[in-house]
């Protein structure tokens, strides 16, 4: 069933036999996330708001829509607050016969300038993505949550939401119209964000999908992710954190690899948060991921460049201009949102001679070290002397515990470029047997930044270990207050470090109270 004002149908019944898992309420919607007597089918099953309403309301609900409708914005790019500010005074005009409360209001909005119902599961914070496929009204919306928790899986499961072939293209035409970029057969997809950067879209179209229109929707972590935050969420535990944290203090060069969907772009953005204050950070991404805003909050000195054909007329050039930009803005760390294509020799050729900056980080498709180096040398055309730059490769993995179907985000590896005789090697700094432990072997790349410290390999291993007590200290206090988890608390406990302090847990528990 569906109102007049909404083009999905919802499926209000529950299937025979299936069980409640967890109820919640997003925007006045009330959502069950349900499983099959198997448990191993899981359903996400919305009512919408104006999917609920008596039948006089609705009435209300669409007048307010077509009054709404009659008379838009002046411009689609203006913020959501004040989008939300117009929707407001056309309904305080219209004296409606009722008070004009959150619900009414969220539910005009996101029926006439927003993407109607795909709104509600959007802000619903265990949502990462979502799916249109073609033909919409042939397939039901389907997702994948995430919860946080160490063993936690998470999974895709279906919806009881269909999206009509009516609805789904005027949702394209808002978003289509909001970007300015073309989207047509010759240009069968889109890329862009949703008006607050919050999603990230991502439009199919004949002849690309010879179905009809498709939609994947990706929806942003509502707080910067920090080492800490992916450890609660079982990605990784305080060894590997305080190892990672050492190697962005000791300005090691780092890509991250893996698949899509394994929290590449999230473990990169965390790393920022690693750096000294006084360290200039240069980024340059395609598609808006690394939180900048955060970062330069706390005031760290952060540039972002914005490049790509997929920014279309907001778009800086190319990703090699922007790099040879980079190379000439003095000393400064070079963050790449993807490591890919003609930049990548550029990069690894600044690197080389040492006019990369302090350290570079960025991610890369494929699966552990040797790939990326197969990748990058045999299909990108970098040299193996150039490759040896690279100080670490870090892989996120997607385990599926016990071969279940649920999956598991998880660091399966960080891997050392090390120089021989024969050639590279790629020895592993981390070992892993349900928690993570540091290799017992000499680390070259260790002694080498603790040479820079001034330190003997013993005295940088104390202070790896260090690092690894304080986050192992601040991942408890995070259990009672996740605060202790953020970006602020994480800067401040490098800076007890930094200070020299050395005390107990204790003193460092009540250094981060007064915080």
């Amino acid at each position: 069933m569906k109102p007049p004002i909404s083009g999905y149908w919802i499926e209000r019944e529950r299937p025979v036999g299936w069980k409640v898992l967890e109820r919640t309420e997003v925007l006045g919607g009330a959502i069950e996330l349900i499983a099959d007597p198997t448990g191993l089918r899981h359903r996400y099953q919305l009512l919408p708001w104006e999917h609920s309403i008596d039948r006089s309301t609705g009435a209300l609900l669409a007048k307010a829509v077509a009054k709404v409708r009659s008379e838009p914005p002046s411009s689609m790019s203006e913020t959501e607050a004040e989008l939300r500010a117009h929707v407001l005074s056309v309904l305080r005009s219209m004296a409606l016969p009722m008070a004009i409360e959150d619900e009414f209001t969220d539910a005009v909005m996101r029926n006439t300038l927003g993407i109607g119902v795909l709104d509600v599961i959007l802000r619903d914070p265990r949502v990462e993505d979502v799916f249109v496929d073609a033909p919409c009204q042939q397939t039901r919306v389907y997702l994948t949550l995430n919860q946080s928790g160490p063993g936690h899986v998470f999974g895709r499961c279906e919806t009881n939401v269909i999206v009509s072939e009516g609805e789904m293209g005027a949702l394209v035409g808002r978003l289509k119209y909001r970007s300015g970029r073309p989207f047509s057969r010759s240009t069968p997809v889109l890329e862009t964000d949703l008006g607050d950067s919050r999603v990230r879209a991502t439009a199919l179209c004949p002849p690309l999908s010879p179905d009809g229109l498709a939609l994947a929707l990706r929806r942003r972590s509502d707080l910067p992710w920090t080492l800490l935050r992916l450890a609660e969420h079982g990605a990784m535990d305080e060894v590997a954190a305080g190892l990672l944290s050492f190697l962005i203090d000791g300005r090691a060069s780092i890509l991250v690899c893996g698949a899509r969907g394994s929290g590449k772009s999230s473990l990169l953005s965390a790393l920022l948060f690693e750096f000294p204050l006084d360290q200039r950070v240069l980024v340059i991404e395609d598609t808006r991921e690394v939180p900048v805003g955060a970062l330069q909050a706390l005031g760290f000195k952060v540039q972002s460049m914005l490049v790509g054909p997929a920014q279309g007329k907001d778009g800086a050039g190319s990703a090699e201009e922007a790099l040879r930009v980079s190379l000439r803005l003095g000393e400064s760390a070079i963050v790449m949102g993807e490591v890919r294509g003609k930049e990548a020799i550029t990069l690894y050729e600044g690197m080389r001679t040492g006019k990369a900056g302090s350290s570079v980080l960025g991610t890369i498709h494929g699966d552990g070290a040797r790939e990326v180096h197969d990748r990058v040398v045999n299909e990108l055309g970098i040299p193996e002397a150039s490759f040896a730059s690279t100080d670490v490769i870090v892989t996120m993995g997607l385990i599926r515990p016990g071969g279940g179907l649920g999956q598991v985000r998880r660091v399966t590896e960080v891997a050392e470029v090390v120089r021989t005789p024969d050639g590279l090697q790629f020895l592993s700094m981390l070992s892993y047997d349900g928690r993570y432990h540091l290799s017992e072997r000499f680390m070259p790349l260790i002694a080498r930044i603790a040479s820079g410290w001034g330190m003997g390999y013993e005295e940088g291993l104390a202070n790896l270990n260090r690092r690894i007590e304080l986050r192992r200290v601040l991942l408890d206090m995070g259990r009672g207050d996740p605060s202790y988890l953020s970006p602020a608390s994480i800067l401040a406990a490098n800076e007890y470090l930094w200070q020299g302090n050395g005390g107990s847990a204790a003193d460092f528990i009540s250094y981060m109270g007064e915080r």
